[in-house]
């Protein structure tokens, strides 16, 4: 609060000794007050965040707000007063300025009287002189011609004028020179001109000439291609033929070799089958006397199997005549 303190003297510094004594007396209540609440500060600071710490620290905000409310009604109040008073002083200097600065203008006219008819003569000359310089295509913009002495501004003018007339000269030179120069270009381009239109007819010419050879010689290409062509056509046709007799002797080959094949896959065919028949006569006559005897061997169990009463006697019968039934009529 020491810091508060000395910072509220810095401020009143340099006003009256009675309106620093006034603002003082206003605003000391308030800051020993918020002296006062310095202790309870420092104590909701440092301890530990909790509901209760929160609860603490709004009162506090809530105490010491009502310090700077309070301080702030005051210093509008006081801001009033002073200004209030501020604005009579202004108002009283107003009018005591208006009522001197009318007397000293009018003052000062009568003073400058013969040094404003100086000055209006020299802006008049600066602008007689700007435009005499206009004759001449220069500018007196840059230059003081008003307070320029009658001696001087000749000297000036004769120099700007002779180096007017010095720069036409050397213009009118450089467009005769322009002149002259552009006729001699005219004449070589014409020259030009001329050799380029002989050389073009000469080129045309040499072109049809070349076109011409170019035909013939496109001719002759032609009728050598189109030789070559038919003899081309010719070969092509010839090796056709030759390979269509190649592929039909081929094929003739081809179905002459299958017919063959044909004909000696089917004879062994034959042969097979005549082999087998012949085999199956000769088995069959050197057993038909076992098959006879077989047959005989049946007819005798068939009997057998009609005198048993046991179905299992019947059922082993039945099983060996099924088995030499069988191996009968394979033979």
């Amino acid at each position: 609060m020491n810091d508060l303190l000395v910072q509220e003297t810095e401020q009143l510094k340099g006003l009256d000794e009675s309106k620093a004594k006034q603002i003082k007396a206003v605003f000391d209540p308030m800051v020993k007050m918020l002296e006062g609440f310095e202790d309870s500060f420092n104590g909701i600071i440092a301890l530990d965040i909790s509901p209760k710490k929160c609860v603490l620290a709004k009162r506090l905000r809530l105490d010491i707000s009502k310090i700077r409310v309070s301080a702030d009604k005051e210093r509008k109040i006081l801001k009033e007063e002073y200004l209030r008073g501020g604005n009579a002083v202004q108002g009283v200097y107003n009018i005591l300025k208006f009522a001197v600065v009318d007397k000293e203008e009018k003052l000062k006219d009568i003073e400058l009287h013969y040094e404003k008819i100086e000055e209006e003569k020299k802006a008049k000359s600066q602008i007689d002189r700007a435009l005499e310089l206009s004759r001449y295509e220069a500018s007196g913009e840059f230059v003081d011609l008003g307070n320029m002495p009658d001696e001087v501004w000749n000297n000036y003018l004769a120099g700007v004028k002779n180096n007017y007339e010095a720069i036409k000269e050397a213009e009118r030179k450089a467009e005769a020179d322009r002149i002259e120069q552009e006729k001699k270009e005219a004449a070589e381009r014409e020259a030009m001109r001329a050799e380029n239109e002989r050389l073009k007819i000469e080129a045309e010419k040499a072109e049809k000439k070349r076109i011409a050879e170019q035909k013939k010689l496109d001719k002759a290409k032609a009728l050598q291609e189109e030789k070559l062509r038919i003899e081309r056509e010719k070969v092509e046709a010839e090796k056709r033929i030759q390979d269509e007799i190649i592929r039909k002797e081929r094929e003739a080959k081809e179905k002459l070799e299958r017919e063959i094949q044909e004909k000696e896959t089917e004879r062994l065919r034959l042969e097979k089958e005549e082999s087998d028949r012949l085999k199956a006569e000769q088995k069959k006559a050197k057993n038909a006397p076992d098959k006879q005897k077989l047959e005989k061997l049946v007819f005798y169990m068939e009997e057998i199997g009609r005198g048993l009463k046991g179905e299992e006697a019947k059922e082993i019968v039945r099983e060996a005549y099924r088995l030499i039934k069988g191996f009968s009529k394979n033979l």
